[in-house]
């Protein structure tokens, strides 16, 4: 079992590096002005995040986790090796903010695109699972109400909403196979 949850925990890690390897990079590449050295920021930063996996509680904010680790990784580094003279830390915290309020607009974009495409994919379902998923999600009914608002046995409205959501994470999975294609 604790041979699984490392099988899982690289996974995801490994995913989590190979989606935001370069946004990272840059992050590290904007405060250090070195390419060498935010190489090395960046593999710390990967190393820090690592440990710290059990922190991250929302996948989505993965992107912006990880640049504010670079960026403090990256200001470190200047310390370290007393390279202030090349930016000085209002400079590097300045650019650190504007660097996190431009992921924060690339993550409600990326945001947008997921909601957009989970409307489509609701759209194309039956109508008898786009009713039960509405009814449940956007109505926030709970299966009972919903088996009784439509007249219909509540293991019906369990296996509709299971069928609705299987055909959503299968649609979401045929686009992500794309993608990484």
């Amino acid at each position: 079992m604790a041979s699984e949850c490392v099988y899982v925990t690289e996974s995801v890690f490994q995913h989590i590096y190979s989606l935001y390897h370069q946004r990272v990079y840059r992050a590290a590449q904007k405060v250090l002005r070195d390419p060498q050295l935010a190489e090395d920021a960046a593999q710390e930063t990967f190393i820090k995040a690592y440990r710290n996996l059990d922190k991250l509680e929302d996948l989505a904010k993965a992107g912006a986790w990880l640049a504010t680790i670079a960026s403090r990784t990256a200001i470190d580094m200047l310390r370290k090796e007393g390279k202030r003279k090349f930016i000085s830390i209002e400079l590097a915290s300045w650019e650190m903010e504007q660097h996190y309020l431009e992921h924060i607009v690339i993550e409600e974009i990326e945001l947008r695109e997921t909601k957009r495409e989970l409307e489509q994919d609701i759209q194309k379902l039956k109508p008898k699972l786009q009713e039960v998923l509405t009814l449940r999600y956007i109505k926030e009914m709970k299966e009972a109400e919903i088996a009784d608002s439509l007249a219909l046995p509540k293991a019906t409205v369990k296996t509709r909403l299971y069928r609705a959501k299987s055909a959503i994470k299968q649609a979401k999975q045929q686009r992500e196979q794309i993608e990484y294609a």
